[in-house]
């Protein structure tokens, strides 16, 4: 074979092999960097998206949790939401306050397989504190057992404190108040810790906490004894509106559904 032609079948055998040599060459360079990406993707907080623009389609509650909510302080309103509605502003409205969002609150429940039950029928305009409405909750909750229990209130901090933007959302913060002038408060303060813990899994951020009470000044009990699973729930505050509360019971929802259900299989 003369020589010119070896250097030309070198070369063609050169460009053949060309391709496969700087793919080998690259790919573990490319598997290093795809590598680093999954990781960073990994560290980044994953945000459970609450889904309010369509009507949740609730399905029918085989065997339900079951939770007792009431309101004891059920006149505390939220400014923009009376300002929407072209009301005086104010902190207190008999009408347009947080009893309102009732209805969301049994919406989402029932979507997340809680089944939630409201206390009726009583006068809130005269029993607004918790010795008034404490033997109408010992009542109900004697007559029934619930999973939790949930006095819900509106927190009187504005909104640089209760308020979260995550995204492309904002939310009202949570805070659970725990009285600890009794002698069991550790199983209401652990089940609002585990409770929090599970808020901010799903919208890092979005509770904050648990906010001790006792000595003199405040109530230290907020009826808490009546139950461990009694929680004194403070959600958002006097500046935040309709739809951020709204997400936030999306969220609280979801966040009860899996702290309740965490011991059951998958």
């Amino acid at each position: 074979m003369s020589k010119s032609l070896k250097n030309l079948t070198s070369i063609l055998i050169l460009l053949f092999l060309a391709p496969i040599i700087i793919a080998t060459i690259q790919t573990p360079l490319l598997t290093g960097q795809t590598e680093q990406e999954e990781k960073k993707k990994e560290d980044i907080p994953v945000v459970y998206a609450a889904q309010l623009d369509k009507q949740p389609v609730v399905q029918e509650i085989i065997e339900p949790k079951k939770a007792f909510v009431y309101f004891t302080h059920s006149q505390e309103a939220f400014q923009p939401i009376l300002a929407a509605k072209g009301e005086k502003i104010a902190i207190y409205h008999p009408i347009s306050n947080i009893t309102t969002f009732q209805e969301q609150i049994n919406l989402q429940f029932a979507f997340q397989q809680l089944e939630a039950t409201f206390l009726e029928n009583y006068n809130k305009k005269e029993m607004d504190d918790y010795n008034s409405i404490r033997p109408l909750v010992q009542n109900a909750i004697g007559q029934n057992k619930y999973d939790i229990i949930l006095d819900i209130h509106r927190d009187s901090a504005k909104a640089n404190v209760t308020t979260l933007k995550s995204g492309e959302e904002s939310y009202a913060k949570f805070i659970f108040v725990i009285g600890r002038e009794h002698p069991n408060y550790r199983w209401n303060e652990q089940l609002a810790q585990n409770l929090s813990n599970q808020l901010n899994k799903l919208v890092p951020g979005i509770s904050r906490g648990i906010l001790p009470k006792e000595g003199k000044g405040v109530d230290g009990v907020y009826n808490q004894d009546l139950s461990p699973n009694l929680l004194n729930v403070e959600l958002g505050g006097i500046d935040n509106n309709e739809q951020e509360i709204n997400r936030s019971i999306a969220i609280l929802a979801k966040a009860l559904s899996n702290m309740l259900n965490e011991d059951l299989p998958s």
